[in-house]
């Protein structure tokens, strides 16, 4: 066992939760915005700076953890990490202009959360293609650093993996955000997304479709027949805090696909994690961050919950 792989990826599996759950947002905000605006922005507004902290925190024990990748993975994904940045600086300015700018005739609310839900979504794709890669490897030149983007588009995997992430989100969104009247689609396109995913894995390699996928798998699609069910089971599986922790112990269960060997199985892990002194203080680096960072999540997750009851009773008084 690998405790600081172990306790990165877990980092990254909450990170992950949390910018996934911002692009199901996005995707509802894209294309049911009237209908879905308020279940939507009451969680986004007060979560969405805790995704970038969340993000920052796991990049910084990511040096700690593996300190010879980094310059490597600098030079290997300089062009998408740039895009990357250019995305997450739009995705906040626009988000932050949302909910101050006064309405003009060329730019209100709607077009600044719209423009916050494309830049999001477009940074979650860029995610998925930096993961796409930690598992296949595909389009990667260790031998001088360099990656192809030409090369990693063409690999049959590679769009199917983005797609079937997709189409998982947009199965998983009604249930994040409890709305009933989208309730049809759930199960449907959250067993499509499941199938589409799978199948990527199986394009990247066969030697990926192991006894373990069944675990991501059979809890994701849990997720969606508890939400189809009842409106009972509904309220549990909504509840923010029982998806978000659903959803990372989801994306930590994947980490057999780059562990022990990532890049298409030719990087092992254990040669490149950090050893020796260095691993007692990266476990208080990530001790006393996670003890910071945890409380801020816990707090904002109350603010989402606290403005959800006070817009219910404000929705009650005037009818």
């Amino acid at each position: 066992m690998n405790i600081v792989f172990e306790v990165n990826f877990s980092i990254f599996a909450v990170f992950a939760a949390l910018l996934v759950s911002e692009i199901m947002g996005s995707i509802l905000l894209l294309f049911f915005y009237d209908a879905t605006k308020k279940s939507v922005l009451q969680y986004i507004v007060p979560i969405w700076e805790v995704t970038g902290t969340f993000g920052a925190y796991w990049v910084v024990t990511s040096y700690f953890a593996y300190p010879a990748l980094l310059i490597p993975v600098a030079q290997i994904f300089a062009s998408l990490l740039l895009i990357f940045l250019i995305l997450f600086v739009a995705r906040n300015s626009s988000i932050v202009f949302g909910e101050f700018i006064i309405k003009r005739k060329w730019l209100d609310e709607r077009k600044l959360y719209q423009a916050y839900a494309v830049s999001t979504l477009f940074l979650g794709v860029v995610v998925l293609v930096l993961t796409s890669d930690l598992v296949s490897g595909v389009g990667i030149n260790l031998t001088v650093d360099t990656f192809s983007f030409g090369t990693w588009l063409t690999s049959p995997g590679s769009s199917v993996f983005v797609i079937g992430t997709l189409v998982l989100g947009v199965g998983l969104a009604p249930v994040f955000f409890d709305l009933k009247s989208l309730r049809k689609w759930v199960l449907p396109f959250t067993v499509l997304g499941v199938i589409v995913s799978i199948g990527a894995y199986y394009l990247y390699s066969s030697t990926l479709i192991k006894a373990d996928i069944l675990v991501p798998a059979v809890l994701t699609i849990a997720a969606a027949i508890l939400f189809s069910a009842s409106d009972a089971t509904a309220r549990i599986v909504s509840n923010k805090a029982v998806f978000i922790t659903l959803l990372s112990i989801i994306i930590f269960s994947l980490q057999y696909l780059v562990y022990p060997k990532a890049l298409g199985q030719t990087l092992s892990i254990d040669s490149v994690t950090t050893a020796g002194p260095l691993v007692s203080e990266f476990i208080v680096l990530t001790a006393v961050g996670a003890a910071f960072i945890g409380a801020l999540l816990v707090f904002y997750m109350f603010i989402a919950m606290q403005q959800k009851r006070v817009n219910k009773l404000a929705f009650g008084s005037h009818s």
